[in-house]
C-alpha cells in the first residue's frame, strides 16, 4: 500500500465524504499511470526494439561471378580490330546491362577433330583425278578384283591439320582427335607443332562409320583439364554420325558448359560436287544395273542427309561465338587453315560480371553489342551458370544498390 494510501486512511475520519472520494479517486489515477510505465518498459526489452536511436537497414548478400566469353571484332573493312577497349562493347544478358571487367589476349587451348569417316566412298581423301589420256577416274572409284586401288600420299584432312599447326602462335596449346569407327586422341596437349605433325604423320587413319558425337565429347572432356586461356574446338568434318554412343543433346550441353568456341570447316559444298562428278562418271561409264541403281540412291540419301548436318553444324559454330566455313574443292578446305589460325589469334576473351539468382534455367541469353562506330562484334548466344565452375565471391550491398 502507497504512503498516500495510507495517509489517505489515517486522515480519512477528519474529512468530509466528498473531500475523501476526491482524495481515492487522485491516488488511484497515480497507481495506474506508475503500473503502464512499468510494462511498457517491460514490453520494448521483450521484442528487442530500443527506445532511441536510428534503424539499420537488413544486409542483402548477394553473389556475383565473372563470366568469361569469346570475342571476335572486325570494322567497317571487314578486317580485324586490336585496340578494342572495355567500354566499347555493351554486354546483355537476359536484356539487362552487365558491367565489363576485362577484355585481353591470352593463350588458346585447341583441340582439332578431324573425320576420317567413309560411309559412302572415300570423296573426303582427295579429289577426282584426272589427265592421263583416261577418263576421269576418282579415288572412291570401286576397282576390280585384282586391280591396284589408288592411294592418297596426303589426305585432304592431314593436309589441313599440318597446315593449321604451322601457323598457330606460341604459347597455344594443341591436342588432335580423330574419328571414324571409333575415336582415338592422335595427339595430347602439346605446345611443340611439330609434335603434333609428327603425331599426325604416323597415327592418322580413316574408317568407314561415324562417331562424330563422341569425338565432340572427347574433345569437351579435354578442354576441361585446361583451367586457363581460351578453350577452342576446330572441326573438320560432315557432321554426321552414325556409330555414336553419346546423344546430341548431351554433347551440345558439355560443349556449352565448357565454354567452347566451335570453328567448323564443313565439308558439305565441297563432297557434294564430288559426289556429283561420281554419279556422273557412274552414268557415262556404267551400264545401268541394280548394283548402280542402289549406289545411286544411296548417294542422293547422303546428299539429304549432308544438308541438314551442315545447318547443325552452322547453328553449333554461331552460338558458341565460332565460325563455320564450307569450301567448295578439296584444295580450298587446306588453304581455309590459314583464315582459321588468324581467327584465332584475333579472339579476345571478354569478362563480365552477373548475380548469381535462384533459378530453375541455368542457361542465360547473351548478347555483345558494339558501342563503337563502324565496329562489328560476335561472341556466344547464351552461356551456363554453374554451381562449382567458375569463381564466384559475395559481395555486401544495401537494399535499392547493386554491388560488384
Amino acid at each position: 500500500m502507497s504512503s498516500r494510501l495510507r495517509t489517505m486512511l489515517h486522515v480519512g475520519p477528519l474529512l468530509g465524504g466528498f473531500q475523501l472520494a476526491a482524495c481515492f479517486a487522485a491516488c488511484f489515477a497515480a497507481c495506474f499511470a506508475g503500473w503502464l510505465a512499468g510494462w511498457g518498459g517491460v514490453a520494448r526489452a521483450q521484442s528487442g526494439r530500443r527506445p532511441q536511436g536510428k534503424v539499420e537497414p537488413p544486409v542483402v548478400r548477394i553473389e556475383t561471378l565473372e563470366v568469361v566469353v569469346p570475342l571476335l571484332a572486325y570494322d567497317a573493312e571487314g578486317r580485324f580490330v586490336d585496340d578494342l577497349k572495355p567500354e566499347q562493347v555493351l554486354v546483355l544478358e537476359e536484356g539487362e546491362s552487365r558491367p565489363v571487367v576485362s577484355l585481353k589476349r591470352e593463350p588458346a587451348n585447341i583441340v582439332i577433330i578431324l573425320d576420317g569417316s567413309n560411309e559412302v566412298g572415300t570423296f573426303k581423301n582427295g579429289p577426282t583425278r584426272r589427265g592421263g589420256g583416261e577418263p576421269e577416274r576418282p579415288v572412291w572409284e570401286k576397282r576390280d578384283a585384282g586391280e591396284p586401288g589408288l592411294m592418297v600420299a596426303n589426305p585432304t584432312a592431314r593436309e589441313f591439320a599440318f597446315q593449321l599447326l604451322r601457323q598457330l602462335s606460341p604459347p597455344d596449346r594443341v591436342a588432335i582427335i580423330q574419328y571414324s569407327d571409333r575415336v582415338q586422341l592422335l595427339q595430347n596437349w602439346t605446345e611443340d607443332p611439330q609434335e603434333a605433325i609428327r603425331a599426325l604423320q604416323s597415327k592418322y587413319r580413316v574408317g568407314l562409320r561415324s562417331t562424330w558425337f563422341d569425338a565432340l565429347g572427347m574433345a569437351t572432356r579435354k578442354l576441361e583439364e585446361m583451367p586457363a586461356g581460351r578453350r577452342l574446338v576446330v572441326v573438320l568434318s560432315d557432321g554426321l554420325d552414325s556409330a555414336s554412343r553419346t546423344g546430341r543433346g548431351k554433347v551440345v550441353r558439355e560443349l556449352e558448359t565448357a565454354r567452347a568456341t566451335l570453328f567448323v570447316v564443313g565439308w558439305t559444298v565441297a563432297l557434294k560436287r564430288e559426289i556429283e562428278l561420281a554419279v556422273g562418271w557412274m552414268r557415262t561409264h556404267e551400264r545401268f544395273t541394280s548394283s548402280s541403281a542402289t549406289r545411286l540412291g544411296e548417294l542422293g540419301q547422303y546428299l539429304a542427309r549432308l544438308e541438314g548436318a551442315s545447318i547443325e553444324l552452322e547453328q553449333l559454330a554461331e552460338s558458341s561465338g565460332g565460325v563455320v566455313w564450307f569450301p567448295p574443292t578439296h584444295g580450298e578446305v587446306v588453304a581455309t587453315a590459314r583464315r582459321l589460325a588468324e581467327e584465332i589469334g584475333a579472339q579476345y576473351s571478354l569478362s563480365f560480371v552477373t548475380e548469381r539468382r535462384p533459378s530453375l534455367e541455368d542457361r542465360r541469353r547473351l548478347e555483345v553489342l558494339p558501342a563503337r562506330p563502324g565496329l562489328t562484334v560476335r561472341s556466344r548466344r547464351s552461356h551456363i551458370v554453374q554451381d562449382s565452375r567458375q569463381d564466384s565471391r559475395p559481395a555486401e550491398v544495401r537494399p535499392g544498390r547493386s554491388g560488384q
